[in-house]
């Protein structure tokens, strides 16, 4: 059997430098269930990590497992070329939960995918190519996700792609600002306008946010900031 030592030296030697660790001696875990995780030597941690924040149901859900196996026994995988049952409910279930004015869907693998095409989309409607992000935020690791991000920690190149613009995160905790909500009459939303008036061609096709930016430090907005 593999020991942590004998894993993390492999993870050394044959995975890519850029997928980095926590700690120099990090946890290999081999199995979990709900909040609790095992190493590969038996020794049990509470996960406060939740994976990577997506699994907020805990791991190895029961109820989850049997949805996934009975899926991957009945349909693993076919072309979006063909509509499938499973694909329809979600989406129709996704639209039930969303504010009037969102219809459709379009279901992707990753946020990296869906901020790409939200990005593209928004672009072929307007017919204008300059996009507002956030500071703090993070969008992803393709070349356009990475200009997106305002994140320095979780940037490997410089911006990219040039018709992104970032304006001040709305971070109460922290104010670049040095206000004090709710004194502050949210300024922070009117950098946005006058980013658009001052670094941009006035005609944007669109603003790209985290209703909480978690990457940044689960910042939350004010109610009013939207």
């Amino acid at each position: 059997m593999d020991t942590s030592n004998t894993v993390r030296n492999k993870h050394k030697q044959y995975i890519f430098d850029a997928v980095k660790n926590y700690y120099k001696e990090p946890v290999v875990v081999s199995k979990a269930s709900g909040f609790r995780v095992k190493d590969v030597e038996g020794n049990s941690y509470l996960d406060f990590f939740g994976g990577i924040l997506t699994v907020s149901v805990g791991h190895a859900n029961e109820e989850v497992n049997v949805a996934v196996t009975a899926q991957v026994n009945r349909l693993s995988h076919i072309s979006s070329l063909y509509p499938t049952v499973p694909v329809v409910n979600l989406a129709e279930r996704l639209v039930k939960m969303t504010p009037d004015k969102l219809e459709k869907v379009f279901l992707h693998a990753s946020g990296t995918e869906a901020d790409e095409t939200a990005v593209m989309l928004a672009q072929l409607y307007t017919g204008n190519s300059e996009i507002i992000a956030l500071r703090h935020g993070y969008s992803g690791r393709s070349l356009l996700a990475q200009s997106l991000t305002g994140h320095a920690p979780w940037r490997a190149l410089s911006t990219q792609v040039s018709a992104v613009k970032h304006a001040l995160a709305p971070y109460c905790y922290r104010c670049p600002l040095k206000l004090n909500y709710p004194d502050c009459g949210v300024a922070c939303a009117e950098d946005v306008q006058e980013l658009i008036q001052t670094s941009t061609t006035g005609k944007i096709a669109g603003i790209l946010v985290e209703p909480i930016q978690g990457v940044g430090g689960f910042i939350t907005p004010p109610e009013e900031y939207f």
